[in-house]
Formats: structure tokens, sequence, C-alpha cells
């Protein structure tokens, strides 16, 4: 194992290898809330691009920690190991190979290296432990919108919120990782996916240390002040921490959202994904021409750049970005777009698995 200090220097290297857009506020140079922010990364997690590329806009980089850190780092009623695996089909699914690189080490970091190889190549109706499979199935059908697959959950009342909020914050980390990091910097040699494994495999024995930290439940509420539950988020309530948590979050997408993103582009945006159901979108990407016929100039590249992030990330490109930053779009707007968009469509993803589920795992059942 490498000595620790640069051990994670080189990741945060690493981690910054394929962003594009916009640009990370180095460490060394980070003040205020900013600094607060990295201070618990190192000490909890590590430092890594989807963490850092929001570091321009201090809220939004405290907030998505908030949830991620609250949601799926901290072991409560799951095992967090098991909100990674979660993670790394997640991202396998929603097209970000950064995220699912960095989830699958980090499964392999918890020891559950059967599992993380399964994930990796897309076998994970393999995995042995039938409860654990059965709960990544449920990931799955919430991702796809499969709704009469989520009527049945192998998770219990309790441990919903944080099945759920793992599902969110997955959801918006692979939405706006997909268009500000591109790719892994881990990349297979000559077409290997063995030996892909092997090195994501030993990414997971240098970040062993992280799954093995006792990490402080609430501690990443003191990043932002508190705020009001949102309604569609009532789903957190059985886990005070968790709703704490993605309340002061969503506040923080709510204050940013309007100094970019003008306000004719998120009612448009707010209720058409409000009305969606999680079903794929056609390939041909015709529908969001549909949808965003009312609007003209940058606006509408705008629009049409925040419905794709939401309903289909898959199928963003170089050139719907490259249409908004033609428009005059800096990195902090771009940041705040990116990151409204991605989160508004991951909180309707948790809204809609959270209401076709009709019944929870008992109690009483073997523990995950």
């Amino acid at each position: 194992m490498l000595p620790q200090k640069f051990r994670f220097d080189l990741f945060d290297r690493m981690s910054v290898k394929t962003m594009r857009y916009v640009s990370a506020i180095p460490r060394r140079e980070a003040t205020g809330q900013v600094a607060a922010v990295y201070e618990q990364v190192a000490r909890d997690f590590f430092i890594n691009g989807s963490i850092t590329s929001h570091s321009k806009v201090p809220d939004l980089m405290a907030g998505m920690w908030t949830g991620g850190r609250e949601a799926i780092l901290v072991d409560d009623r799951l095992p967090r190991t098991l909100k990674e695996a979660m993670g790394g089909i997640l991202s396998r699914i929603n097209d970000c190979p950064y995220c699912g690189d960095m989830f699958v080490s980090l499964v392999h970091g918890g020891g559950e290296h059967d599992v993380a190889s399964l994930i990796l190549n897309e076998a994970e109706d393999q995995i042995s432990d039938p409860l654990m499979r059965a709960q990544l199935q449920w990931a799955v059908a919430a991702a796809d919108g499969e709704r009469d697959k989520l009527a049945h959950s192998p998770y219990t009342a309790a441990q919903m919120p944080e099945a759920l909020g793992t599902l969110m914050m997955s959801s918006y980390v692979n939405r706006y990782s997909h268009v500000i990091m591109d790719g892994s910097p881990v990349v297979p040699l000559f077409g290997s996916r063995g030996i892909k494994d092997l090195m994501l495999r030993l990414f997971g024995v240098e970040l062993k240390t992280t799954t093995e930290r006792n990490i402080t439940p609430g501690l990443a509420h003191e990043l932002l002040p508190a705020a009001p539950v949102p309604a569609d988020m009532a789903w957190t309530a059985p886990n005070p921490r968790i709703q704490d948590g993605f309340a002061r979050w969503a506040a923080a997408v709510g204050r940013e959202a309007p100094r970019a993103v003008p306000e004719a582009v998120r009612d448009l945006v707010e209720r058409n994904i409000g009305q969606w159901q999680g079903e794929r979108m056609p390939m041909s990407r015709s529908w969001v021409d549909s949808e965003t016929n009312g609007l003209t100039g940058r606006d509408r590249a705008m629009a049409r750049l925040a419905l794709v992030i939401g309903k289909a990330s898959y199928q963003v490109d170089d050139g719907m970005v490259a249409e908004v930053l033609e428009h005059g779009c800096d990195e902090e707007s771009l940041i705040r777009l990116l990151s409204w968009a991605a989160f508004t469509a991951a909180r309707k993803v948790a809204e809609n698995s959270a209401n076709a589920t009709r019944e929870t795992r008992p109690e009483f059942a073997t523990a995950a």
C-alpha cells in the first residue's frame, strides 16, 4: 500500500484528469466554505473530481457532499458497501464511466471483490447473496422507471430513506459528471476488461482506508443552513439525518439556480420533469426539440441541455454543451445549470420510486 499522503495526492491529481468545461479550485487555494468542504472530504473520504468540479459555486459543492456523505458514506441501516454497489450499477445505467469506476473501486475497498467484479462485467444477477441481489435489482428498476417492479421493496421501511437517498445521490452525480468528466481516467489496457478489473481492485486496496473510517453522522449539516423539507422528499421522514441533509441541499440548489437559469427555462424544465415517470426516451432525441419549441436562443439551448441531462443524460453530446457556452455561459453559470438540471431529475427519480413502493421488507427479516 502506498504512503497515505502520496496515495491521496495521486488520487486528487487523477480525479481531475478528465475534467472539462470547468476547473476546480486547488485545495491549497481554497478558503471559507470551500476549504471546510475540502477538510471534511479529505477526512471522511477522498478528494475527487465529481466533488471538486462544484468548487466555484460553494453552496452546490457543500450540498452534493452533504447528500452523498449522509446517505451513502454513513453506515446506518444499510451497509456502506451495498450502497456503493448500487452506485456502481446506476452509474452504468446512467452512462457515467467516471462514477462507475470510482464506485466499483470502493466496493473492492469494502472487501466485496466478487460483487465488484460482477458489477463491472454487467453480471450482477450472479451475485450469490439473494438479498443483496434483490436490493440491487430494485435499484436497476428504479433507474429504468419500471414502476411495477418497485411495488415490493427488498428494503425495510427504516432502510428506505438510505436506499432512496443513494438512488437520488447516484442519479445526481451520474448526470452531472457525465457532462463534466470526459470518461474515466482508468481505461482498459488493450481493450481488456479483465485488466481493468485488476486495476480497479488495486485502487480499491488503496481506498480501503476510506471504507474503514468512523464517520460521524450528521457532521456535514454544519456546512449549510437549515431548510424546510420539500413536499416531494417526504420519503426522507423515517431518517431525520438524511431528511435534514437533503433539505439543506435542495435549498442550496434553489438559491443558486435563479442566478444562472432564466425563469422561463426553469418553468418549462420543472414542469416537464414533474410529469415524467422515469420512462426511457427515444434514441433520436427529437423528443427534446418538440418539448422546447416555445423557447428561442439561449433559453432554448439551456432548456434542451437541461432536459436531456434530466431524462436521458446518455444522449448529451459536446454540441449541446457548446451551444450553451456560445451564449456566454461562464464556469459558475454552467455549474449552476448542470447541478440544477441533474438535481431536478434525481429528486424526481427518488419521488417516483417512493410513490411506486407499496410494501417494504418486514423489519424482522434477516438484515442486509
